[in-house]
């Protein structure tokens, strides 16, 4: 890899890594897939309700994390790691799914 490709791999680790852990994205939503709200995520640092009240911002935190392993998934695939690329594509795929499905529950604004 040259000195520029390294930077970029850092850069989107970085995208990648920095949200989920401060959010737990993807342990949250698989723990939260019994089809109740996707919103509802845990963390240590946030509250359950944050991305409730705040769902702009968990948009924001998945586009980011898509973004970051695009790009890792990029990079993977030019330095011909396979089983690595394909761990980064079903992690695409969850997270799509994730935005997909808090994307349906924000639009439909069930009245409780």
């Amino acid at each position: 890899m040259t000195k520029m490709q390294k930077i970029w791999l850092w850069i989107f680790i970085a995208m990648f890594v920095v949200p989920e852990i401060l959010f737990l994205t993807i342990p949250s939503s698989i723990i939260n897939y019994s089809g109740k709200d996707f919103l509802t995520l845990s963390s240590f640092f946030v509250n359950s309700r944050f991305f409730i009240n705040n769902p702009l911002l968990f948009f924001v935190t998945l586009i980011v994390e898509l973004l970051g392993v695009i790009g890792l998934i990029t990079l993977s695939v030019k330095s011909n790691k396979k089983t690595i690329s394909i761990l980064l594509t079903i992690i695409l795929l969850w997270l799509s799914f994730v935005l997909f499905l808090g994307y349906l529950s924000n639009s439909i604004n069930l009245v409780l």
